[in-house]
């Protein structure tokens, strides 16, 4: 059988030595979707990728969640809800908002559609191996309150950027101006910290607390580098604007 817990101690290993490799090269999409390479010229369409690449990590949980339904926790079930319910966006709504015409390298996609079969794994294992622990009610509140709170600010963060994006004319960025932006310049991705971390504050298991700290590390970095990269593209990009954490200057 599986230990859990050795798998979450190799997945945050992996973790880091990824987080270091993309120091040096950003992970190839979106703005950073690179334009030469060994696997570049195959690429698919951004809007196919998203879907095909997030959705194993809704259908593996949802399906836990149906076919042990009368087994679950009330706190279980709803783990298993949430992470179902960030899933579907990212797999059936997100991707059909999308107003990028660059289209995905087919490397990124089978990279994410494989971390989205594990992450769906091992949430959904490290849950069942939990189901009858007691937690904390407040901080069951609390997690509850941040999940929401952090999808808030993620969608709303992903809207305003697809309004500009419709506004754009060439390669000129405009500025992000609404909600967290004042703040920050990636404020979606402090929206998905933050929702990662309630996320693990509610559930408590091993498996969400290295989703949490992935999802701070990898997107905490991918904010750091889409500022560095509005300083150089906008002209007067606001430089008091912290990357990702509103006021730390990171």
């Amino acid at each position: 059988m599986v230990d859990t817990l050795n798998v979450v101690i190799g997945a945050t290993i992996v973790t880091i030595l990824t987080v270091v490799r993309l120091y040096f090269k950003p992970a190839p999409y979106g703005k950073f979707t690179p334009t030469g390479g060994v696997f570049s010229a195959y690429k698919i369409n951004s809007k196919l990728a998203w879907l095909l690449q997030e959705c194993p990590a809704f259908f593996i949980t949802f399906h836990i969640m149906v076919l042990k339904w009368s087994i679950l926790s009330p706190i279980s079930l709803l783990g298993l809800g949430l992470f179902s319910l960030h899933y579907f966006n990212r797999s059936f709504v997100f991707p059909f908002l999308i107003k990028s015409t660059r289209d995905t390298p087919i490397e990124t996609c089978i990279s994410a559609f494989a971390f989205c079969c594990f992450n769906g794994w091992i949430q959904s294992k490290s849950i069942l191996e939990n189901n009858l622990h007691s937690r904390d009610t407040y901080a069951v509140g609390l997690g509850l309150f941040l999940f929401f709170l952090g999808m808030y600010i993620n969608i709303s963060g992903d809207s305003h950027l697809r309004e500009l994006a419709a506004k754009r004319v060439g390669n000129v960025y405009l500025i992000p101006h609404k909600g967290m932006f004042q703040y920050v310049s990636a404020a979606n991705y402090f929206g998905e910290i933050l929702e990662w971390f309630g996320f693990a504050l509610l559930l408590q298991t091993p498996a969400a607390a290295w989703f949490s700290l992935f999802s701070t590390l990898f997107l905490g970095q991918r904010g750091y580098q889409t500022h560095q990269y509005y300083l150089k593209k906008i002209e007067n990009y606001p430089k008091s604007r912290s990357s990702v954490f509103p006021f730390s200057g990171f």
